[in-house]
């Protein structure tokens, strides 16, 4: 197990897996009582484009879905405001891409799936 982050920087490995990269999420929280700016990515999935370039992470702290280029951890874009609203999140905490392209996020407060297809790129 890494024992420090300056460990986790280095080349990080257990018996089982090997660290090769680490991704910041970076946000301005929304969530009530959270003062440290840090983001909470609470899931991922990929795009089904071959080589799978695009990540989708649930950034829970700023209620939204971050879409980030895979090789470069750069943020591409991300969609959706909080709320309680269709196309709002309200705690997002769940996310799956089918076949062709559809996300489909679940939430923990607002106790729903929506469905979301990006439309541009």
């Amino acid at each position: 197990m890494c024992a420090t982050a300056a460990t986790a920087r280095s080349a990080c490995s257990t018996r089982w897996a090997k660290l090769q990269r680490t991704f910041d999420v970076p946000s301005t929280p929304v969530t009530a009582g959270v003062t440290d700016g840090g983001g909470a990515a609470v899931a991922i999935d990929f795009s089904r484009d071959r080589e799978q370039r695009c990540m989708f992470v649930i950034n829970q702290n700023n209620s939204r879905i971050e879409i980030m280029e895979r090789a470069s951890g750069n943020d591409r874009r991300q969609f959706r405001p909080p709320g309680p609203y269709p196309g709002e999140f309200n705690q997002a905490h769940g996310i799956a891409i089918d076949s062709k392209g559809n996300i489909y996020v679940n939430e923990n407060r607002g106790r729903r799936t929506q469905k979301f297809k990006i439309v541009a790129q």
